[in-house]
């Protein structure tokens, strides 16, 4: 009998795009997964930041009411709705003036960015804490000559690097321990008689009681904001203005919205507390005369270093000067 013949086998190829279709379907549920985890973050983030920024303002408006009489507005531009400024869905803003010895405060409310899924994974790897940021400026008698600061020591080092007042006229920086203050604090000051003066028993007692809510507390006359550029070309000293700065934290890890504002009014307190002891505040006689040599100094040695640019500045106003004459002429 003969054998019969093997029955031969065909494979037929298929076609990539029907083999994929299964990895196409996966790819493209995962990706609408994230779209919806990515929208859900931004709802849920934006609507608890606001609920924070509500509860932090309805806390202390009575206490800001008590002392401003215009507590949401500047008193520049007539505003219909009083009360905080919405800058993005992590930063709220609040005006508040008409009260003595200041001209105005300006609080910020800067919270985690709950509504950036990025800034939440990032959060996870490297915390951060949600900050009231306040900046009270003082009216021109009613501060002395003086640039004076307490703040946590990571913060102190990013400051004297980064606010020209402070890398100009307080670089060094003091451990907080031999000042009464809890040892994660460093002080910087312009003189002795400045330190011992703002830190007085009240004062430290007060840091060392909420040392985990205080970020950093500055005091200057000479504040001008973070330094110029170097590759900047600057002619002249920019303008100074007298302020009181702080920068608290808000406790809100292991407890409600409600329960972490409530532990933060001592601290507003602390701010017009520090507004009534700078007013009252004046350097003896001695200490009044080196604090006008230090800016006095300050200011002949940027008058060196800007020599040769004013040079140029004012050659190539007088060249532009005979340029336009020469037009002039021209045309007459």
């Amino acid at each position: 009998m003969d054998e019969k013949e093997a029955p031969k086998i065909t494979i037929t190829k298929v076609p990539l795009h029907f083999r994929s279709n299964w990895d196409s379907f996966y790819l493209e549920m995962l990706m609408v997964a994230g779209l919806v985890v990515y929208f859900v973050n931004f709802f849920t983030g934006k609507a608890k930041n606001a609920k924070m920024a509500n509860v932090w303002y309805s806390t202390h408006k009575s206490i800001l009411e008590e002392n401003f009489s215009l507590v949401g507005d500047d008193g520049k531009i007539e505003i219909e709705s009083r009360g905080l400024m919405k800058e993005s869905e992590h930063l709220y803003m609040l005006w508040c003036s008409g009260r003595t010895c200041c001209e105005g405060m300006l609080v910020e409310l800067k919270f985690i960015k709950r509504q950036d899924l990025v800034a939440v994974i990032a959060q996870m790897m490297r915390p951060t804490m949600d900050q009231v940021h306040i900046k009270v400026e003082m009216t021109k008698e009613d501060m002395d000559s003086f640039v004076f600061c307490v703040a946590v020591k990571k913060t102190a080092t990013r400051l004297v690097k980064e606010m020209a007042d402070l890398s100009v006229y307080c670089p060094e920086k003091r451990a907080g321990d031999k000042l009464g203050l809890p040892s994660q604090f460093n002080v910087m000051s312009e003189m002795g008689e400045i330190t011992s003066a703002m830190l007085d028993s009240k004062m430290a007692s007060f840091i060392a009681k909420n040392a985990t809510l205080i970020d950093y507390i500055h005091f200057s006359d000479q504040f001008s904001g973070p330094k110029q550029q170097e590759e900047t070309t600057v002619t002249k000293l920019p303008p100074t203005k007298k302020v009181l700065l702080f920068g608290f934290n808000m406790p809100t890890k292991g407890r409600t919205v409600q329960d972490a504002m409530d532990a933060m009014k001592p601290l507003m307190s602390l701010v017009f507390y520090s507004m009534e002891k700078v007013k009252r505040f004046r350097l003896s006689k001695e200490a009044k005369n080196k604090a006008d040599k230090n800016r006095a100094r300050v200011e002949e040695a940027f008058l060196k270093t800007t020599h040769a640019a004013r040079a140029e500045a004012a050659a190539a106003r007088r060249e532009e000067k005979r340029r336009q004459e020469k037009e002039r002429i021209l045309q007459v």
